[in-house]
């Protein structure tokens, strides 16, 4: 499937009835080929509009398309590494960052406007469903380096773990 029918496909599911987060985790994972997408896009209800319609948190939209990328490459024991993961996860958030100014729906929400009928949360739903999924064929073009706890400050003396916070 190509980005542009990936666009597509979530913009049509949000407008369907579908919520931000829902439409973009379905999206991307039909892009990658899975056909029954109706349990997984269940994992992502609770995460739309910011989580629970809260309008605070994580955009929805980004929100879906990372748990699409758990759904197709994350693990299933403890004793798995995650770092491939973590690094796309990183590099798609960033790219998100990058084009849009920030993460957080409350934030985004301001800086989109007035809406009518959800019109530019659909797009950028659609937006963020083909970043997932340029992500998802060529992981080199978004990935970064994986932070254990998201900080972004290492504290003096700390080791270099990955992880900041101890």
């Amino acid at each position: 499937m190509e980005t542009r029918d990936v666009e597509q496909r979530a913009q049509a599911l949000f407008e369907s009835g579908l919520n931000c987060a829902e439409a973009v985790l379905t999206a991307v994972l039909a892009g990658q080929g899975v056909t029954d997408c109706a349990e997984a896009t269940r994992l992502g209800t609770a995460f739309g509009a910011g989580v629970g319609r809260s309008k605070e948190e994580l955009c929805g939209a980004l929100s879906g398309g990372l748990i699409a990328l758990g759904y197709l490459q994350g693990r299933s024991r403890g004793s798995e590494k995650w770092d491939g993961l973590a690094s796309l996860a990183a590099g798609v958030r960033g790219r998100f960052k990058a084009l849009h100014g920030c993460t957080s729906c409350s934030a985004l929400l301001a800086r989109l406007g007035p809406q009518e009928d959800m019109d530019k949360c659909v797009a950028l739903s659609a937006v963020t469903a083909g970043l997932f999924h340029e992500a998802l064929r060529d992981p080199d073009a978004v990935s970064a380096p994986a932070v254990a706890c998201g900080c972004t400050v290492r504290p003096a003396g700390q080791a270099t773990t990955g992880n900041c916070c101890g």
